[in-house]
């Protein structure tokens, strides 16, 4: 079936670089496509490739190349498509770009057969020269590149007409042509990220004219179209694999869901989610704006969560170009910051182990204080049964005494009994009632009074009272 004329961009790597002994230039071949099915759902037969291989030679291989930010660094760089939109000499709008040819195709495309993880696999290849004596640096990074092993990105746009769709993919059909040749960014180098081999607009452009670079696209196309009808040659967002890939999927499933006067442009991919500018050019509802949608991947394969579009906007801050002595102190800030902050962590890991610590004393003491809870009782009623021993033998300790003066009515006195109750504390209280007590006994000791007996008689004689015998019978006999 004949559709509108659609424009691809197809992914070509550099598969070999030969040096010459002319020092114009460099010969080298690339691998444009094989003729399996795509990561975006597109074929290209291995019939129709080769009646579009006539169309390679002589296309020219273009760049943008960037000059290193000072000498003997590796700060250069290749660029992207560079594309703007322009109008032409007449006037009429049309996208142009900011590269230069750097070499030519010179053969016409051919079968080869190339060594894959898979085993071989025929492919789709093409032979080329690149003018190293005019462009030198670009020519010495690629060489660069692939001395590294580096896979140097390339990419072609391909124009068709027409094409089959079988089971949701696309068969491509003759005629097609090849039309441009572009080789990008393939390593990170300063500034400059590396470029996916797709037509990327955010790699074109700064963020703040893309709206208008594509609102200019859309109305453009729709001005041609309204002029030419079935004859424009509409752009097509086809992508090969990897992070591009994921775009491809994600506008093959979003696009469809637009309106015929509308058109959309994928800022942003994230693993989970995208960012989308949707943007329509109809009269009754005309609008420019920016929308996420949660996405989900499995394998080769995405769905789109339109139940999840949220609008959104972008915000941009500037910042401040710092010194380089400036520089140089917030690099010895930040190394004393380093420091400190290892200083802090390792006191607070010191206070965290003097707080474990602490921690478990208190939960030693809580246990210990919890089991002399448990034993106070125990305690108490030890003290109490050595005391009620005590108070029973002072009892009757001085009860024997009280009875021995005849003083049982004075024992059963309330004085007495509080004095023997205290006699049994400690210190100078229970010594006093000991003393008391003592001094009331012995206050209780009555002493009788002795009465003269002394017997006086008068002898009526005198005489000598010891006897002058001094023999037994004188003293004991009558």
């Amino acid at each position: 079936m004949t559709k509108k004329q659609k424009k691809k961009l197809c992914q070509l790597q550099l598969n070999e670089i030969k040096t010459s002994d002319d020092p114009t230039k460099l010969s080298c071949s690339f691998v444009i496509f094989d003729f399996d099915v795509s990561h975006n759902n597109a074929v290209i037969s291995k019939d129709v490739a080769l009646e579009a291989a006539s169309t390679i030679i002589n296309k020219p291989i273009v760049a943008k190349y960037y000059e290193v930010d000072e000498l003997n660094t590796s700060t250069d760089a290749l660029g992207t498509h560079e594309a703007y939109l322009d109008t032409d000499k007449h006037g009429e709008l049309e996208v142009k770009r900011d590269t230069a040819p750097i070499g030519v195709f010179t053969s016409e495309g051919y079968i080869t057969e190339i060594e894959t993880p898979e085993g071989k696999k025929e492919v789709l290849a093409a032979d080329a020269i690149l003018w190293s004596s005019r462009f030198k640096d670009a020519c010495e990074l690629l060489l660069e590149w692939y001395g590294r092993g580096i896979n140097i990105n390339t990419s072609c746009e391909i124009l068709y007409s027409n094409y089959t769709m079988q089971d949701g993919i696309e068969h491509l059909q003759s005629p097609i042509y090849f039309e441009g040749h572009a080789i990008l960014n393939s390593e990170k180098r300063g500034e400059h990220d590396i470029v996916l081999p797709a037509y990327d607009s955010s790699k074109l452009l700064s963020f703040n004219e893309i709206q208008q670079f594509e609102r200019l696209v859309a109305q453009a196309a729709t001005r041609q179209n309204n002029e030419e009808g079935e004859k424009m040659n509409k752009f097509r967002k086809v992508f090969e694999l990897s992070h591009s890939d994921v775009r491809t999927l994600l506008y093959n499933q979003l696009d469809p869901t637009l309106d015929k006067e509308s058109a959309s442009y994928i800022a942003d991919v994230y693993d989970t989610y995208f960012i989308v500018n949707v943007y329509s050019w109809s009269d009754d509802n005309s609008y420019d704006k920016y929308f996420k949608f949660n996405y989900t991947r499995a394998g080769d394969t995405v769905s789109i969560d339109f139940d999840s579009k949220t609008e959104v906007f972008m915000t941009r801050n500037w910042e401040e170009v710092v010194p380089e002595p400036i520089q140089t102190q917030l690099n010895q800030k930040d190394e004393q910051i380093k420091d400190l902050t290892k200083q802090v962590n390792q006191i607070n890991k010191n206070k965290a182990d003097i707080e474990l610590q602490f921690n478990t004393a208190s939960e030693k003491l809580v246990q210990l204080n919890s089991e002399v809870e448990q034993l106070k009782p125990y305690k108490e009623k030890h003290e109490k049964t050595l005391l009620e021993q005590k108070l029973n033998e002072k009892n009757e300790f001085y009860k024997a005494k009280f009875e021995a003066l005849n003083a049982e009515d004075k024992f059963s006195t309330e004085e007495v009994q509080n004095l023997i109750h205290a006699s049994i504390k400690q210190g100078g209280e229970g010594e006093k009632a000991v003393l008391q007590l003592n001094t009331m006994l012995v206050d209780l000791v009555s002493v009788p009074t002795e009465t003269n007996t002394t017997i006086r008689e008068f002898s009526s004689k005198r005489e000598n009272l010891i006897p002058n015998d001094d023999s037994f019978e004188s003293r004991f006999s009558q």
